[in-house]
């Protein structure tokens, strides 16, 4: 018993180091936007979309509806089979500063990205995704960070906007809640991030080069570039950016096995180029996440019983403290959400997402992946 209060202790200190870290960047966004409105540099948004006419036309006339002739948007379409094309045309006859090109090269998101990197000739970069909803309040505002020379990358905060409130909605809010002070904090190691609601300045994505056409995380692949060269990432809990959770627990499951496969895939290929340092992100995350599983390996093996009885309870208490702690701390929650996360949640999600990253170790090496689309909620 003691152990576990040791453990809840521990976690709810770390959730609580965690959150404070991201909650003091608040000061460094409103600050930022005191004084003229006017802006030094030019923005361009960049947009990949696939089969995404449920929400394309809401993006661009969210981001488009107020903004300056100078601020363009690139939406490059992917070679969708709905009518996602024949939307954004008739919006590139509403909205001059919108550019819509079709993606002719090398098929994927990654692919897409490098035909817009090919068209930039701004200075600052935003990525979203074709879901996301800002407008150029947002655009504005966090462009204004940019004016400290010890800014490059800035990566948004972000919400969901679903209407329907799935069991897999809810549990991304404790995901998330967890991720934004353990992961987007940058608490343990350089800061990942997804790529929507990411600002970059342009130089930095020229020196960095152009996302891998062969992998599924081109936001990982973005961030293992930055680490190389040794790009700090900012996250930013100033106006958030509203993107779509997945609707169902089938596609939040492959959308996490999309995600771990990726990174499994990009890590083996670290190594595999003498970069070591993947040897080890690759053991740390897969003990964190079969942690459970390795314990009663391990106790079976060595019939050491101290493993279940003190190791895995102090683990797990830790865990479930500074899961639960990151979801509480975090704003906008529903009380019924709240108590269903905080009795089920942690349990659920983490069960959940062992199985993932088993069947992600298991695919990760063999046939082609295939990107699983997560479907969305019509805007």
């Amino acid at each position: 018993m003691v152990i576990i209060l040791y453990g809840l202790a521990i976690g709810f200190v770390i959730a609580l180091i965690g959150y404070m870290k991201n909650r003091s960047t608040r000061n460094l966004f409103y600050d930022s936007t005191l004084g003229s409105d006017a802006i030094k540099y030019s923005i361009v948004a960049v947009i990949a979309a696939k089969n995404e006419e449920r929400v394309i036309e809401t993006t661009v006339r969210s981001l488009l509806s107020r903004s300056p002739k100078t601020f363009r948007a690139i939406v490059v379409d992917d070679n969708s089979t709905d009518s996602t094309y024949e939307i954004l045309t008739e919006l590139a006859k509403e909205y001059p500063n919108l550019v819509v090109q079709r993606n002719f090269d090398t098929p994927g998101k990654s692919g897409a990205l490098n035909v817009a990197l090919d068209m930039i000739k701004e200075d600052i970069v935003l990525f979203l995704d074709a879901d996301a909803r800002v407008d150029w309040d947002f655009v504005r505002k966090y462009s204004k960070l940019f004016d400290s020379p010890d800014i490059n990358v800035v990566f948004a905060d972000f919400e969901s906007y679903n209407q329907s409130r799935t069991l897999a909605v809810i549990l991304q809010d404790l995901y998330f809640s967890f991720i934004k002070a353990f992961v987007y904090s940058g608490l343990f190691s350089p800061t990942i991030f997804m790529n929507s609601g990411v600002f970059i300045r342009r130089q930095i994505l020229d020196a960095v080069g152009k996302f891998d056409t062969q992998t599924l995380v081109d936001d990982f692949d973005l961030a293992l570039r930055l680490m190389k060269n040794k790009i700090k990432v900012k996250f930013i809990m100033g106006e958030k950016c509203k993107i779509q959770y997945a609707l169902s627990l089938k596609d939040l499951f492959y959308q996490h096995c999309r995600w771990y496969t990726g990174g499994i895939k990009k890590i083996a290929k670290q190594i595999s180029q003498g970069r070591y340092l993947g040897i080890l992100v690759f053991i740390a995350i897969g003990a964190l996440t079969l942690f459970p599983v390795l314990m009663f390996i391990l106790a079976y093996l060595l019939s050491a019983e101290y493993l279940l009885s003190v190791v895995l309870p102090f683990f797990l208490s830790i865990l479930f403290s500074s899961t639960v702690t990151s979801y509480i701390l975090h704003d906008g929650h529903r009380r019924k959400e709240m108590l269903i996360n905080i009795i089920l949640g942690a349990p659920l999600a983490y069960f959940l997402f062992q199985i993932a990253i088993i069947f992600s170790l298991i695919h990760a090496f063999g046939k082609k992946s295939v990107w699983h689309k997560v479907i969305r909620e019509k805007t």
